[in-house]
């Protein structure tokens, strides 16, 4: 690539790519004012939480070995070109750029990613993320279920600049799992200085990416600042110089701020996008995030499947895109989200593919409701569902309280609303009955999502073996891949239209204001963030 620009990631969107902003500002200092209606948690890559703040974040400061070009094509970041692959599909060899650096100046070697694959999968750790190593890389399983040393993990340095990996079996994905922040370096000697601290505030890390973390921890962390990594092997090409954060979960704080030119980029929800539609700093843009309803199967009643069925088709989804967000978003009664996956032999749309019949649909609903009742004997439902405190989660929760306490009969639904970081917690900890969350495409195949139906990984407290044997099925088929995507539809039309485990609701587009001044800004569409090719 001749040019790298800034892949940076903002509030809830996948990404921004900025350049400089006019030829009269070139020697000027570029500085950027966004709103975030998330918040950083960890800068440590091991522990990297599912909110979209804490991920953009680590993928701007840090470089994986791929990234994403603007098309959504697979390009090279440390790495100094693809990898070299073994016949039979499993070891991969790797070279690492010379000038990759970590903002200390100390290069970044094999041995970074060494330590921080294994850091990933030691059991004592528990990192969230770890189930991206299970079954992939060789004798990950057995290292999880504390069967093997950490140094058993299929991964080492050939050098000081090749790195090996050895997969358990041929993943067709496996090049598309390295753009992830659970598959990034980390400076062994920094994370040992900084021990438990490590990752809690900016001070308390070293950054190998286009950005440093500047003035932030996790304890007061309401705003935060990219400043440009001056040792970032393509530093020159880093068009920005400055962007400084704010968390601002109200959209009304926001558009004050914008209006008073305090900020530059905002997100809009409900009302306030209808109303700015037609303002030219006026956007929207498609992103690859399914919002859903997460069920807890060990509160009382929702281990029920008619019950279930009665949630999921009691929510009208097209009326809540249409007249409640208004901002483009689509109505969804699947999991995985448009454009992330093709048929590799037709080129359909997964989701055109995968078509489903559970859906909204009041008579069903309520049939199933009374049925549900009677199999449990009981005479209603007070739930508990836990959101977070940005305004589309408040407004998504109190759409769901609405259509099911008006639907059905006899449930009562109590929200609980709170920082995306309590919510996080609640539902890794099962204190919730339902849970508004969403899922996001961290790379571009359909096993993103649908892998979250596995009982090893879901939060949602249930197994079903059919859909674990057909998770494991689909990791077989890596040399096959027709046959490993009916597999992959038929996980999803079992968990949803069989068992509906939880209740998808909406494909997120969305809606910003943008200054005029912020110019060349792309945004692809398969992850949170990609590094711009050529500008």
């Amino acid at each position: 690539m001749k040019k790298l620009g800034l892949g940076l990631g903002i509030t809830l969107s996948s990404v921004l790519v900025l350049a400089a902003c006019g030829n009269n500002q070139d020697t000027a200092e570029k500085i950027i004012n966004v709103q975030s209606t998330d918040e950083i948690q960890s800068v440590d890559t091991t522990f990297s939480a599912s909110n979209i703040a804490t991920i953009t974040a680590n993928m701007n400061f840090y470089n994986g070995l791929y990234t994403y070009d603007l098309d959504n094509h697979l390009v090279a970041a440390d790495a100094v070109d693809i990898p070299e692959i073994s016949a039979d599909g499993k070891v991969y060899t790797i070279k690492i750029k010379e000038d990759a650096k970590w903002s200390n100046g100390e290069p970044v070697t094999p041995n970074d990613y060494v330590y921080a694959w294994r850091r990933m999968v030691d059991p004592s750790l528990a990192a969230p993320y770890a189930y991206m190593f299970d079954g992939i890389i060789e004798n990950a399983t057995a290292i999880l279920a504390g069967e093997k040393a950490l140094e058993d993990l299929g991964v080492r340095a050939i050098d000081d600049r090749t790195l090996e990996v050895t997969l358990a079996n041929p993943t067709s994905y496996f090049t598309d799992l390295l753009t992830v922040p659970a598959y990034y370096p980390q400076n062994q000697a920094v994370v040992a200085d900084a021990g438990d601290q490590y990752g809690a505030t900016s001070e308390q890390a070293v950054y190998n990416g286009p950005f440093e973390l500047t003035n932030w921890d996790a304890a007061s962390g309401n705003t935060w600042t990219f400043s440009k990594n001056d040792d970032y092997w393509d530093a020159e090409n880093v068009h920005v110089d400055t962007v400084n954060f704010q968390y601002l979960p109200e959209t009304a704080t926001a558009m004050n701020l914008f209006e008073s030119g305090e900020l530059d980029v905002i997100e809009l929800t409900g009302n306030f996008a209808v109303q700015n539609k037609e303002t030219p700093d006026y956007q929207t843009y498609p992103i690859p995030r399914t919002n859903y309803i997460e069920i807890n199967h060990e509160s009382e009643g929702l281990d029920n499947v008619n019950i279930r069925k009665a949630l999921f088709q009691a929510i009208d989804r097209q009326a809540f895109v249409d007249n409640i967000l208004q901002n483009g978003s689509i109505a969804t009664n699947g999991f995985v989200s448009r454009e992330v996956a093709w048929n590799p032999e037709t080129n359909t749309d997964f989701r055109d593919d995968a078509q489903l019949s559970l859906d909204y649909d009041l008579e069903a609903a309520q049939a199933a409701w009374e049925a549900g009742l009677a199999e449990t004997g009981l005479d209603g439902l007070n739930l508990n569902m836990v959101a977070s405190d940005d305004e589309e989660s408040q407004i998504f929760a109190e759409y769901v309280q609405s259509q099911l306490t008006e639907n059905l009969p006899g449930i009562e639904v109590t929200i609980s609303t709170m920082p995306s970081s309590a919510r996080f917690a609640a539902l890794k900890e099962g204190d919730y009955d339902l849970g508004i969350t969403f899922w996001q495409a961290d790379f571009g195949d359909p096993i993103n999502y649908l892998e979250r139906f596995d009982s090893e990984i879901t939060r949602g407290n249930y197994k079903f073996d059919d859909i674990d044997a057909l998770v494991d099925q689909s990791r077989e088929q890596a040399n096959d891949p027709q046959a490993r995507w009916g597999t992959l539809i038929e996980i999803e039309r079992l968990a949803l239209d069989e068992y509906a485990v939880q209740i998808p609701v909406y494909q997120s587009y969305q809606a910003i204001l943008q200054n005029p001044n912020v110019q060349d800004v792309s945004r692809p569409g398969q992850s949170y963030v990609t590094i711009v090719g050529q500008m």
